[in-house]
């Protein structure tokens, strides 16, 4: 009886397939190689999970930057200055004319307005816009290392290079948007205030509409990577702002202060002229051999352009250099 089902038993077990069980395939064999270069890994496309990646850090970066109150108030204060500023300017140039057309002032032909000081007014806001967006660029770093924040930062992601470079992309968008949102409002709010005479520009300035609205954001971009440089520099609020407006503010006045005390420092035109701020105002007002003819060099708008592209790319060396190397404490 137990000979018979013994038997039975053997027969069964023999009676089972014997093909390959594809629940769990040997290792080595084709079918796993084969699964496990599936999709776009086979062709060698999709990264490993859990590896560093550039574009990883920059969505890392902008959920961090808009996390925080004070990126809002800074970029609504550079979208807003630019037509307040425009404002004013077309105030002023409003009650200037009312004086000239009582006292037969030669201020009277200044409205309608020429098309090179419609613009002027129009960019005259990027003048404070600066400020801010340099303000911006320093803090991007620095309060993660007032906040003690910069530790969690670097162990999620120890390649400083890549942390830095994420800042960088993610501060040049927001700033440009901002800065290009504020400089159409200008330009939609000085239009009404400011009755062009013709719209055609001087021959000498026939770019400048485009060079405002579409340089003049790139340069407030220049101005905001020149503060991140400046914080990764410093690693400190109070050293960073100062660093920034020293060159933007503090740096001019101290030229212009100079050369107006003797006569002959009239070489220290060429150094004031390559200053942040008076690279900012040529390129956006076109100054050239023109309006200068006779009294030594200054750059024209393109010229201006690559100096201030010099200035953000030393900075920015500099403050990677110093970021990458030095100890976080």
């Amino acid at each position: 009886m137990s000979a018979d089902n013994g038997s039975r038993a053997r027969r069964s077990r023999g009676e089972v397939p014997t093909g390959p069980n594809y629940g769990t395939p040997r290792h080595g064999s084709a079918f796993t190689r084969l699964r496990r270069t599936s999709g776009l890994s086979f062709l060698g496309l999709r990264r490993p999970s859990g590896q560093l990646t550039l574009s990883g850090a920059v969505r890392g970066e902008l959920r961090k930057m808009f996390s925080l109150r004070s990126t809002w108030v800074l970029l609504l204060s550079v979208m807003l200055l630019q037509p307040l500023s425009t404002g004013l300017i077309a105030c002023a140039l409003r009650v200037l004319v009312g004086h000239g057309q009582q006292t037969n002032h030669f201020l009277i032909n200044l409205l309608p307005a020429s098309s090179d000081v419609f613009w002027s007014a129009v960019a005259g806001g990027l003048f404070p816009a600066m400020i801010v967006v340099g303000i911006l660029g320093v803090l991007v770093l620095t309060r993660e290392f007032s906040g003690a924040t910069i530790e969690s930062t670097l162990t999620a992601n120890p390649r400083r290079g890549m942390v830095l470079m994420a800042k960088g992309f993610v501060l040049a968008l927001l700033t440009w948007l901002a800065a290009q949102v504020g400089l159409l409002l200008s330009w939609i709010l000085a239009t009404p205030l400011l009755s062009v005479r013709s719209g055609i520009l001087p021959a000498s300035k026939s770019g400048l509409a485009l060079i405002d609205l579409l340089g003049g954001p790139l340069m407030l971009v220049l101005f905001a990577l020149m503060g991140l440089g400046l914080g990764a520099l410093s690693r400190s609020k109070a050293g960073g702002i100062g660093l920034f407006l020293g060159l933007t503010l503090i740096l001019p006045l101290i030229l212009g202060f100079l050369r107006s005390l003797s006569p002959h420092a009239g070489w220290l035109q060429i150094p004031f002229r390559l200053t942040p701020t008076s690279l900012l105002g040529t390129f956006l007002s076109d100054l050239g051999r023109a309006s200068e003819a006779g009294r030594g060099w200054w750059p024209t708008w393109w010229q201006a352009g690559l100096i201030m592209m010099v200035w953000t790319a030393l900075c920015c060396a500099l403050g990677t250099l110093v970021f990458r190397r030095a100890d976080i404490g």
